[in-house]
């Protein structure tokens, strides 16, 4: 069995991951979602450390942030702190009806237990004429390439299972009351990193990302033991392995009539 990841004990690293990706397609379209309705509240559900808050921020939008994690909050607070922070849970959000213009979920609807009542929450506190995002990957398309799948036990099994596809949020967000629902690619990831370079400087690390973070040590550990032989091997042809990611982020949006 696999394990859960624990945000509190990871908030100090997690932004690395900003570091290593610029997410430029992720940032234009939280923009253009959010500036349909110029200065307006924007409620971000699973807020993490605050990254995207900020961003919005830094672009005059009245912000608000939920998040499970105190040790997340607590960046979150540090880094954005004209933002109202709540510590609750997505299926319990602890604002009024109609609260908000704008809800958003990056990367975190996977992490929800109740995705429906998540959803039925975030239809109860946007106003008339507010919509929803949800940004993530969908491992169920098939059409994604990524290392962390091709040599860890169960990750992409794992992703499969945690992961709605697309096609689900749509319907779910409809039986939400969400009309007009429509899922729009907002980044593709193309990486190549030699695996020597990957492990040198940290980027296979347990905390890097949920999907190693989810494995069990050994499952983990065999995982190393295979892109380590793979280099060895490599090597002995004269060559480097080249550690490879083909990932989309779609946003999938519903929008209250």
């Amino acid at each position: 069995m696999g394990r859960t990841v624990d945000y509190d004990q990871i908030a100090p690293t997690y932004d690395h991951r900003y570091a290593r990706s610029a997410y430029t397609g992720v940032k234009r379209t939280l923009l253009d979602f959010a500036g349909e309705c110029a200065g307006q509240r924007v409620l971000e559900v699973g807020c993490g450390t605050g990254h995207w808050l900020a961003l919005l921020a830094q672009h005059g939008f009245p912000v608000s942030g939920l998040d499970a994690s105190h040790e997340m909050l607590q960046r979150a607070k540090a880094q954005v702190p004209g933002a109202a922070l709540a510590r609750a849970t997505a299926e319990q959000i602890p604002w009024k009806d109609g609260s908000f213009s704008r809800l958003v979920a990056i990367n975190a609807l996977h992490h929800f237990d109740g995705k429906d009542e998540f959803l039925v929450e975030a239809r109860r506190v946007l106003e008339p004429n507010g919509a929803l995002m949800s940004v993530g990957l969908d491992p169920h398309v098939g059409s994604d390439r990524w290392c962390i799948y091709d040599y860890f036990d169960s990750a992409l099994e794992t992703d499969r299972a945690r992961y709605p596809s697309t096609g689900w949020i749509r319907e779910a967000m409809s039986s939400a009351g969400f009309s007009r629902c429509e899922t729009v690619v907002a980044e593709h990831i193309v990486q190549r990193l030699p695996a020597s370079m990957a492990i040198e400087k940290g980027h296979l690390g347990q905390a890097t990302t949920s999907q190693l973070g989810l494995l069990t040590d050994a499952a983990y550990e065999r995982g190393l033991n295979r892109i380590q032989k793979d280099v060895e091997v490599a090597k002995e042809r004269g060559q480097d392995l080249v550690l490879e990611a083909d990932l989309r982020l779609y946003a999938t949006i519903g929008r209250v009539s």
